[in-house]
């Protein structure tokens, strides 16, 4: 009797030492489980920090630094940076690296994932007017020409794979320097009774596809243009557009007298889609301005500028205008135009498919 109770009893020590045993195992396994869970999410926020920061500060050179998270979580990140020339300038990608750490240093994760930063503008337009509609013989515009769109000396006013067969009679392109002195009437490249060769029609050269040509989205893809725009709007309200640097407007865009609408150091694209623009006196726009339609068929609708009104860099005609209506006053303007190509804020980030690395 008393060996069955002392094997009982032995049984019962070698049962409980078992399950304690079990019992740790399983409680290590759970912990390191957790633990690699940490770590890997404070690897992702470590990579997506990386991220944020090439595209927020274009002085960074990619040194190593530590970043902190939620619950004292910690994440090393750096990168190695790389340039791709492109359409005459650098671009530049990167390796991101992201290094993460469990919260008791246990666990240790490492991703990385490339990226390229581009700019949302592909090219800079070469001529004040870029017109992939047919010019109303009845138009009035003034146009301060590119001095070098073809060429070194060589101005254009007008880019179109269209015919121009003649101008509106009130129609004038020059100089930029008799442009901005009120002068353009007095020494023009073009008038009514002579066209010139500033204005480059049928041109061989001419995107079949000018969205794409501007900003690498076709034109059948416009929902995707939307989506990377800073701000869509309703109208052009003052309060509403100033501090914006891309902007989608899909109603009237009206300005007020003297209303600025970008600077000479912070320029702006402004889309118009299925919108009429209308410039009063002393109003001014400083970047580029793309007319188009998202509507089949298109509607006809105005671009009004006053006397003293102003688009100082470059205007896209992409959709048809109300001509009975319209009046046009487009000056070129290459450093804002290349501000819009190459300012900071103006660059786009996008992953390279299938870089992603865990290892």
């Amino acid at each position: 009797m008393l060996v069955s109770v002392s094997l009982l009893l032995m049984i019962a020590s070698l049962v409980t030492l078992h399950t304690g045993r079990v019992k740790s195992l399983e409680h290590k396994i759970l912990l390191n489980t957790q633990n690699q869970a940490q770590s890997a999410a404070t690897a992702l926020g470590g990579l997506a920090h990386g991220m944020s920061r090439i595209q927020v500060d274009s002085g960074w050179l990619g040194q190593e630094h530590t970043i902190m998270l939620d619950n004292n979580l910690r994440a090393k990140v750096w990168a190695d940076f790389h340039q791709v020339p492109r359409n005459n300038m650098n671009l530049h990608w990167a390796t991101v690296y992201a290094s993460g750490e469990s919260a008791d240093e246990q666990s240790h994760h490492h991703v990385s994932e490339q990226v390229l930063r581009y700019p949302f503008l592909n090219t800079v337009p070469p001529a004040p007017l870029i017109s992939a509609i047919e010019l109303p013989a009845n138009l009035p515009f003034t146009l301060g020409a590119n001095p070098n769109g073809g060429g070194q000396g060589v101005p254009v006013s007008v880019w179109s794979d269209k015919p121009i067969p003649n101008i509106d009679v009130d129609s004038r392109t020059c100089s930029l320097q008799l442009f901005d002195e009120s002068r353009c009437a007095f020494d023009m490249y073009s008038t009514d009774s002579q066209l010139g060769s500033d204005l480059l029609k049928e041109h061989s050269a001419f995107p079949g596809d000018v969205l794409s040509y501007l900003f690498n989205i076709s034109m059948n893809d416009w929902r995707i243009l939307k989506s990377e725009v800073s701000l869509i709007a309703s109208d052009c309200d003052e309060a509403t557009v100033t501090g914006q640097r891309v902007i989608w407007v899909q109603s009237e865009c009206a300005l007020n007298v003297g209303q600025h609408i970008g600077s000479d150091s912070v320029p702006v694209i402004l889309v118009l889609a299925n919108s009429a623009l209308l410039m009063p006196a002393d109003s001014r726009i400083f970047g580029l301005v793309v007319f188009l339609s998202t509507l089949n068929p298109a509607p006809e609708k105005r671009i009004a500028m006053a006397a003293s009104a102003q688009l100082n860099g470059a205007l896209v005609l992409l959709s048809p205008i109300e001509v009975a209506m319209s009046q046009l006053s487009v000056r070129y303007h290459a450093s804002v135009l290349a501000r819009l190509h190459v300012d900071a804020d103006m660059q786009r980030l996008g992953k390279v498919s299938g870089s992603w690395r865990d290892f």
